[in-house]
């Protein structure tokens, strides 16, 4: 059996930088990260936000899995942003209600098979996930814009 085919991307939470490895599957990848906006500590109510994730795939391609990486935090527990010393938690989810983490597999993280396989041409498709994105509520912190960079895995 050979093992999956594997396509990586590193991806910021509110832009993406592609870079394809393939050899098998004749595939491309985009992003639109997760970009929360402007973050209110004093709120009581979580920040949540979405990015999606697509590839187009020739038609023979299976539809991909997709894992991220725990980013600069180095775990899936709670990744964090940071901006200098200051560090803003937040998480990515496999779904709507963000009860499942999204991660590779490991440690109770969950991972996404892409669905759409919309038609493109004769011989494409295009699949497509949701990431769902929080930040939790009430996290004193300093003003300033906070980022992290995340391995995005697509596995076909």
């Amino acid at each position: 059996m050979r093992p999956p085919a594997r396509l990586c991307a590193i991806i910021g939470l509110a832009a993406a930088l592609i870079a394809p490895t393939a050899a098998r599957a004749a595939c491309t990848v985009s992003s639109a990260g997760v970009a929360f906006g402007a973050y209110d500590p004093l709120s009581g109510t979580p920040d949540d936000s979405i990015g999606t994730v697509s590839s187009t795939c020739t038609i023979l391609d299976p539809a991909p899995e997709v894992e991220i990486g725990a980013g600069n935090s180095g775990t899936f527990t709670t990744r964090r942003m940071s901006n200098g010393g200051s560090n803003l938690n937040y998480n990515l989810y496999t779904n709507a209600g963000r009860t499942i983490v999204w991660g590779n597999g490991s440690g109770g993280t969950g991972t996404v098979t892409m669905s759409g396989g919309t038609p493109v041409l004769f011989f494409w498709r295009t699949y497509s996930a949701t990431i769902y994105g929080r930040i939790p509520a009430g996290q004193n912190v300093t003003a300033g814009s906070y980022a992290d960079t995340l391995i995005i895995q697509v596995n076909f």
